[in-house]
């Protein structure tokens, strides 16, 4: 029934596509020694009056398997003609005439009813069926709406903050595309020298080829050479990195060392800080307790001596909060936790690995220097062939603009560095200023009709539930005591609108648990709980149970026939086991039965078929 009239909604709120899809794929029919169906639909008929006037109302949705996808297909007719409305909206048509936030309302298995009398899951699903019997989720939605629109408008500081955003957003692009030139300007430079490269290998080719004593030696001090200003290159780049990150505090490791005991210091005043708070909150829960008269029911003392007493254990237990004051003056660095362990840990590294490192490749690179001009010295030397000589020259042409090619990207590797500091703080302040701005928004002037309209929202709510729940308590009583063969069990029900907890007080004024019924006397409650919950919507609406009776002794089972199934709705409708509702019961409700369907499964055939069928006058 769910299904027809809601499609996926039935199965909540928030289901995907491919769960409604593998949810009906489980429920196509299977019959044995035969392929699964691509093909299924589920129709119903009801009666819907509207201003006086009965309307026939038929739903169909088909289904047919498209791959591993069922494609749907709604189908809707008012009186045997489509309603006015276009088959896309067939099913807005189909929620204004029975909204899916009232099916909770009629549609009930024993699952359901299980969970409205478990007492871990009451709470939930009472909250949850209120919400949607009030409408408060389209409540809250309007709020949600009015928080995001204070969120996007702004007054006077706002306008001002909004140029700053502007401004520094300006500054911003200027810095990255003068990085954007920078980084042309070096891929140019390494296309540059990679050709001189090329060139000095073709010039050192032919020196090798042309022989001699010289030309023998030169390999092995060109490939000296090479290894040396490959590791140099690398110990330059990783000595860079190291400049551009923790390298600079290692040069002062007092500040650092002073730093990291500030940091503990002020970790250990922001736990006393928070101990202190969280001591506040016990002491005021602790002095409301002990104003309490519930509290001394059980204890024969006078009230004198016991605000005596109660003043006295305050002021040993405000003992330690005196204690473990902390000044707010004393934090330095308003910093996250997390944050303050990154720095502890940035200073440790520079005290222990970086300083170190550094060294240690500083010595290296100078050894290879040395190395190089070694190296390059002998390459330096004249030949002795003078048919090696132009070779040699233009090899010392090459190698001579290749360093100034060197150079000039060293100077430009600079400026780069410099200028990507640059975008980065400027990227921050940029940061802080949209923050600036966004917080800004909330404080305007503008914004005063906006927040009053979520007070009064607030209030709305509030005072909507509130209301309700106080109904749907007396409600509660009066149908349990109805139901339950324990008469007048409940004296009262009060159902906090904080939580939807139920608070239930038996005739002795003794403190009633769900947890403490039986599992007849649960289902009684939950429905009851049912009854009260109809009762506070103020609409006739039918009622659909499966498995109502499982749970229950006779005397329970006659009294929901005789005062329970005849007053909840115009119309219920059961889906009993035969376990549930013997030929004796059936007689006896005989009266207030309207129709009896008897179904049967027959195995051969492998569906369910309708065996016989009795109508009642009643």
């Amino acid at each position: 029934m769910r299904l027809a009239l809601y499609g996926s909604l039935a199965l909540g709120d928030r289901v995907s596509q491919q769960d409604y899809n593998r949810y009906l794929a489980d429920r196509l029919h299977h019959r044995k020694g035969h392929p699964i169906a691509d093909e299924a639909r589920v129709a119903l008929t009801y009666l819907y009056v509207q201003s006086g006037q009965p309307m026939r109302i038929e739903v169909e949705r088909r289904w047919k398997r498209k791959g591993r996808i069922l494609l749907e297909t709604l189908d809707v007719r008012r009186n045997g003609k489509s309603p006015d409305v276009e088959s896309a909206d067939y099913q807005a048509w189909l929620q204004e005439l029975v909204p899916s936030g009232l099916a909770p309302l009629c549609f009930f298995d024993a699952e359901r009813l299980d969970e409205l009398a478990n007492p871990e899951l009451h709470n939930g699903q009472l909250g949850e069926i209120l919400r949607r019997l009030l409408g408060l989720d389209l409540v809250e939605r309007l709020r949600t709406d009015l928080e995001y629109l204070t969120q996007r408008r702004g007054g006077q500081k706002a306008d001002r903050l909004r140029q700053e955003v502007l401004q520094q957003q300006t500054d911003l692009d200027v810095l990255k595309e003068e990085l954007v030139r920078l980084q042309a300007e070096a891929e140019a430079l390494t296309a540059e020298q990679q050709g001189l490269e090329l060139l000095l290998v073709q010039q050192e080719r032919r020196l090798v080829a042309e022989g001699g004593n010289y030309a023998a030696r030169r390999p092995q001090a060109q490939e000296a050479l090479v290894l040396n200003t490959g590791e140099s290159a690398e110990l330059a780049e990783q000595l860079r990195t190291l400049c551009g990150e923790l390298l600079p505090f290692a040069l002062a490791p007092e500040l650092c060392t002073a730093l990291t005991n500030r940091l503990a210091r002020e970790a250990e005043l922001e736990r006393l800080q928070m101990a202190t708070g969280l001591w506040q909150e016990r002491l005021a829960a602790a002095q409301q307790r002990l104003q309490d008269d519930r509290m001394w029911r059980e204890v024969f003392i006078s009230r004198t001596d016991r605000e005596l007493l109660a003043q006295r254990l305050m002021g040993v237990l405000r003992e330690p909060q005196a204690q473990y004051q902390v000044q707010q003056s004393l934090l330095v660095h308003q910093i996250a936790a997390p944050d303050r362990s990154q720095l502890q840990a940035w200073v440790t590294e520079t005290l222990t690995v970086t300083g170190p490192q550094a060294r240690a490749l500083g010595e290296r690179l100078v050894a290879l220097r040395e190395e190089r001009r070694n190296l390059e010295t002998e390459l330096g030397r004249a030949p002795d062939e003078e048919i090696l000589a132009p070779i040699h020259a233009e090899i010392l042409r090459l190698q001579s603009l290749l360093e100034e090619v060197q150079v000039r990207r060293t100077g430009l590797d600079k400026r780069l560095g410099a200028l990507q500091f640059q975008r980065d703080e400027q990227a921050r302040r940029h940061q802080r200023a949209v923050e600036q701005f966004q917080a800004a928004q909330a404080n305007e002037r503008q914004l005063v009709l906006a927040e009053r309209s979520k007070r009064v929202l607030d209030a709305y709510l509030d005072a909507l539930v509130r209301r309700q729940v106080s109904a749907l308590g007396n409600a509660v009583v009066a149908a349990f005591n109805g139901l339950c063969r324990k008469e007048y069990l409940l004296a009262s029900a009060e159902i906090r609108a904080e939580d939807f907890d139920v608070e239930l007080l038996g005739v002795d004024g003794r403190e009633l648990n769900l947890g403490d019924f039986s599992a007849g006397e649960r289902q009684i409650y939950a429905l009851a709980l049912l009854w009260a919950l109809r009762q506070v919507s103020g609409q006739q609406l039918p009622l659909v149970i499966d498995t109502p009776l499982a749970r229950l002794d006779d005397v329970h089972r006659w009294r929901l026939f005789h005062s329970y199934f005849p007053a909840v709705s115009n119309q219920v409708i059961l889906f009993a086991t035969e376990a549930e509702l013997g030929s004796d019961l059936v007689g006896q409700a005989a009266p207030y039965l309207a129709r009896v369907y008897h179904l049967e499964f027959d195995r051969q055939e492998g569906r369910t078929v309708t065996t016989a069928e009795t109508s009642h006058d009643a």
